[in-house]
């Protein structure tokens, strides 16, 4: 840290160990560990994160650390996503990623020293990227390049790429580096990144169909892909998936039914994605999940199964 900082600045810091704990509240010491700086008598604050905070959070200690010591605080965070650092520079929000950038304004200094790859903002996360993520945390991806997601995916490796960037933008924290390559990384506590995620994730049922006849497909969604994960009963008529790209395939036009009249043979779903999942003969269980709704979530009998699918298939 102290060679970093006095390398990319051109001036020597000071930087010594201190202890807040008598005087700020017992969850900041829990989440971080404190450094004093000083350089031509000016002296800063270096709160260092002991593991991965999101970036709420971290402006929000970040406000009450300064508040509460009065004194400006900088961030060192050893990697970050360029959403985030944005987020930071925008807001005033001092801080150092090990290594690479300087940021702080108190004392004028803004020093990039990596060259940074430029994201565009994106207002959601796509279906590839999607499909991308819940494919590396059913497989468990460590290291996993853009050049082996691509060929993971069956994807051009531009694809793959602006998959990762996306993942960047968002901060999805599975994003890490190896050398000068960005690299897939998935935790192995897989419930604990799902709850930290899954407010960046989409339905991925686009269209639903009521069809007059059973077709037997091949894959299942909805409730009938719940009753294959757990010991819930199945609807009257069954539930399937198909890929948008396969839709038209099925003319599905003269066969569509009017559910406030007739009771349907069975229920299409066209979904933006499709993971291989087990045997194949159902939409993956986090895709399950999303694409369920919150009526359907709300059912005592429907989160039980839930619960035990994830328990059994998932986490």
């Amino acid at each position: 840290m102290k060679e970093f900082i006095e390398k990319s600045i051109g001036m020597e810091v000071d930087i010594k160990d201190i202890d807040y704990n008598g005087r700020l509240p017992m969850i900041y010491s829990s989440l971080y560990d404190f450094k004093i700086a000083s350089m031509h008598n000016i002296e800063w604050l270096i709160a260092i994160p002991k593991e991965k905070i999101n970036l709420a959070q971290l402006r929000k200690n970040h406000r009450q650390i300064e508040k509460l010591l009065d004194m400006r605080c900088a961030l060192y965070i050893k990697n970050t996503s360029t959403y985030s650092k944005n987020a930071m520079i925008a807001d005033g929000i001092p801080f150092i990623v090990e290594d690479k950038e300087i940021y702080l304004p108190f004392l004028g200094i803004l020093l990039n020293s990596a060259r940074e790859r430029t994201i565009k903002p994106v207002q959601r996360i796509s279906f590839l990227t999607q499909k991308m993520i819940l494919t590396a945390i059913y497989e468990k991806w460590n290291g996993i390049t853009v050049t082996k997601a691509a060929e993971q995916l069956d994807i051009t490796k531009m694809s793959a790429s602006r998959c990762f960037d996306e993942i960047d933008f968002f901060d999805i924290p599975i994003l890490g580096t190896k050398g000068k390559s960005r690299v897939i990384n998935v935790s192995d506590d897989i419930k604990e990144l799902w709850n930290s995620i899954e407010v960046y994730m989409r339905n991925p049922v686009i269209n639903i169909f009521y069809i007059n006849d059973n077709l037997n497909l091949p894959v299942f969604g909805g409730m009938s892909a719940l009753a294959e994960y757990s010991m819930i009963s199945d609807n009257k008529y069954p539930t399937y998936v198909v890929a948008k790209k396969d839709i038209k395939d099925l003319a599905l036009k003269d066969r569509l039914v009017d559910i406030k009249k007739d009771e349907p043979g069975c229920i299409i779903q066209e979904v933006g994605y499709v993971v291989s999942f087990g045997k194949g003969d159902a939409i993956d269980p986090l895709s399950l999940l999303l694409s369920l709704s919150d009526n359907e979530k709300a059912d005592e009998r429907i989160e039980i199964s839930i619960r035990e699918m994830l328990e059994e298939y998932v986490w």
